[in-house]
């Protein structure tokens, strides 16, 4: 199947991506960084797609509002909300509204890679009713530095050159970032910290 993945952050879309393009039912993924790209793949190529994985928060949406636009279209059954977001009115409409899945990009990876794979077998996966809101972890101003840097693009190398500190130092602080996101990954670490609101997007406090 062709998946449309509709997510701003290159590095949350590309470990995304690599998640998604281990399934050996996925053909091909077209990434959309904002609503307008997301709609102009809808609309003129609606047929193509087998599932649509949707952030809520892009450049050019609002809420519920590009959701509620693919739901118009008739596309709302092949379409799972990926998403930081755990407000419950927004899982109860989506879930309502006749969606396939809505799931939380914060979950730990292994359960992440499950949300995802059961979604692309078509099965519906949303958050449990009673479910708890994740713990926010603590970063040192160190290790927010690092992946912030990360999230830029940044190698070792060039981080220990911007913060005036040796590698092995770098790399201290962004392997003790990732132990205390729980997660085995520089980009799924920058994904978890995106979501908890640790790191600045595009130079905004989210």
């Amino acid at each position: 199947m062709n998946v449309l993945l509709v997510e701003d952050q290159p590095v949350v879309s590309e470990a995304t991506a690599d998640k998604i393009a281990r399934n050996p039912r996925v053909a091909s993924i077209h990434v959309c960084a904002t609503a307008q790209l997301a709609r102009q793949a809808l609309e003129s190529q609606s047929d193509r797609w087998g599932l649509i994985f949707l952030d809520l928060d892009v450049p050019g949406a609002a809420g519920l509002s590009l959701a509620m636009e693919i739901e118009r279209l008739g596309l709302a059954s092949i379409t799972c909300i990926l998403t930081g977001s755990q407000r419950p009115d927004y899982i109860a409409q989506i879930q309502a509204t006749g969606f396939l899945g809505y799931i939380l990009k914060a979950m730990e990876v292994q359960a992440l890679v499950r949300a995802l794979d059961s979604v692309l077998i078509g099965e519906k996966v949303f958050p449990a009713a009673n479910a708890q809101t994740t713990n926010i972890p603590r970063l040192t101003v160190r290790q927010t530095q690092c992946l912030q840097l990360v999230s830029e693009g940044k190698s070792t190398k060039q981080i220990a050159q911007i913060l005036q500190l040796h590698a092995g130092t770098v790399n201290y602080h962004i392997d003790s970032a990732m132990d205390a996101l729980v997660v085995n990954s520089r980009a799924h670490a920058v994904q978890r910290a995106l979501q908890f609101g640790l790191l600045m997007l595009d130079g905004v406090q989210p």
